[in-house]
């Protein structure tokens, strides 16, 4: 399989994950977990806390949720948050990003990198045990729709030390 997705990125570079899913039969996940060691790299949900006190740090980044129906996308900072009752919960003291999110069911969270709509993207993908998506986020961009850099070498080092 990883093989065949190399073969639709060679032939495509500007093809999405999604669309690969569709064309292979695959969740978009199992896209992920097929992609060259270039464009993407794993690490456990376990990591969870780690991860997102880490891109809490950035600043305002790019928080996308897709459904089947509508992609829902806001610059926000991602406050921090705390374990209880089962979520973590996001502190809406730091931010207008909350919520309560059950953490234990993060099964596998992603850095990718890819070019999407023509241009280079990052981002850190939250899936659950069933292959599902629950959120990205992705490094912002400036005025001018260039990955902010600062954002970017955050990206880079955590990803490398995950």
């Amino acid at each position: 399989m990883k093989e065949k997705v190399k073969s639709l990125i060679e032939k495509n570079p500007k093809i999405s994950l999604g669309e690969i899913g569709k064309e292979l039969g695959l969740k978009e996940m199992d896209v992920l977990l097929n992609l060259p060691c270039e464009f993407c790299r794993v690490a456990d949900g376990a990591k969870f806390d780690e991860i997102i006190g880490e891109i809490g740090s950035w600043g305002e980044v790019l928080f996308v949720k897709n459904t089947p129906s509508f992609i829902i996308e806001f610059k926000t900072k991602i406050p921090s948050g705390q374990h209880a009752q089962g979520y973590y919960n996001f502190s809406m003291k730091e931010s207008n990003f909350g919520g309560h999110l059950k953490a234990s069911d993060i099964d596998k969270i992603f850095f990718v990198t890819q070019t999407f709509m023509g241009m280079l993207s990052k981002s850190v993908q939250f899936y659950d045990k069933n292959g599902e998506n629950i959120f990205k986020i992705y490094v912002a961009r400036d005025k001018e729709r260039n990955l902010l850099k600062n954002q970017e070498s955050a990206f880079e080092e955590l990803k490398t030390r995950i």
